[in-house]
């Protein structure tokens, strides 16, 4: 088995994200960082989000994710 994820401290969170505001894409970046940070999400899962996930049946952004079995671990 390998070594367990580093898990990110508050300030380095921050750093993390300073950092993808400077690129081209910083709202997007911005929030796949805290999509890893906040919701524990791996790539994969993050990669295999599509809006069914993340909206509410109203078609608003959602205050939960519903991740299929198709992308979770």
């Amino acid at each position: 088995m390998g070594t367990p994820a580093k898990v990110l401290a508050q300030r380095e969170l921050c750093r993390v994200q300073r950092q993808v505001a400077r690129g081209r894409y910083p709202l997007r970046n911005n929030v796949m960082v805290l999509l890893s940070f906040k919701a524990g999400l791996r790539a994969c899962e993050i990669a295999g989000l599509d809006w069914t996930m993340v909206l509410d049946p109203s078609g608003r952004v959602s205050t939960t994710l519903m991740i299929g079995a198709g992308i979770a671990k």
